[in-house]
């Protein structure tokens, strides 16, 4: 069935939809009571239910059914970006990946940042946006910027695959190789000044694996989206 697909956390815990999916669903859709829609849950679960009841801005829903409840895969892709000064470029990066179905998406300050702040509401709005668009059962999740010193501190303690792209001439991995780990991965994207030799020289002591994103300069969203491709085809959620 080709129906209006609207979003909400925990649906089996309240009956209406969001203030933003009410109002799109009643005033813009212009739908009705009786009418069917799918629910995504952002946890894995698609539901069907119908309307029930339209009160003031809120329209009402019952009798959820599951139609889709997908196990997560262990192939996790967890993208963390140095962000650019101009946020439009992170915005679109953040709606593309979400619609690959990345696990999550977090910022750090490096010592070439541009940007040293972020506004997670608006991000979090274009995620779930992308999410209904593209029918992702999994919502991408976002974290907050932390700088170099902490993120690494943080990811120290994660059993996972480390790795971060580094323009080099040396005879280092390439993304593919990466996208091959059949485990959770945090991939490190640099500012567009690219890391401090500092830094690069703290993410090998820390065995974050180097890896080539070839021999062209990428803008930092066009990494982020490359990498977040790379993964999606090796999972089978894109077909290349």
């Amino acid at each position: 069935m080709n129906l209006p697909v609207f979003f909400l956390e925990n649906p089996t815990q309240t009956t209406h939809l969001s203030d933003e999916d009410s109002h799109h669903a009643s005033k813009v859709l212009r739908m009705g009571v009786g009418s069917e829609f799918y629910l995504l849950d952002g946890n894995g679960t698609k539901y069907v239910s119908k309307i029930i009841k339209i009160e003031g801005k809120k329209v009402y829903f019952k009798e959820l059914q599951v139609v889709e409840n997908l196990p997560e895969n262990p192939q996790k892709l967890h993208l963390w970006i140095a962000p650019t000064k101009q946020m439009e470029r992170m915005e679109w990066m953040v709606e593309k990946c979400t619609e690959m179905g990345i696990k999550s998406i977090g910022f750090f300050v490096s010592k070439n940042s541009e940007r040293k702040e972020i506004k997670l509401n608006r991000l979090d709005k274009i995620i779930v946006s992308a999410l209904k668009q593209s029918k992702q059962l999994y919502k991408t999740q976002l974290s907050e910027i932390l700088s170099f010193k902490n993120l690494i501190t943080q990811l120290n303690s994660e059993k996972s695959v480390k790795a971060f792209a580094y323009i080099s001439n040396e005879n280092i991995s390439s993304l593919a190789e990466i996208a091959k780990q059949k485990s959770e991965t945090h991939i490190l994207i640099g500012p567009e000044g690219d890391f401090s030799m500092e830094e690069i020289e703290t993410l090998k002591q820390n065995k974050y694996e180097p890896f080539s994103l070839g021999k062209s300069i990428l803008r930092s969203e066009t990494a982020g989206l490359i990498c977040t491709a790379a993964f999606a085809i090796q999972k089978g959620d894109l077909k290349a």
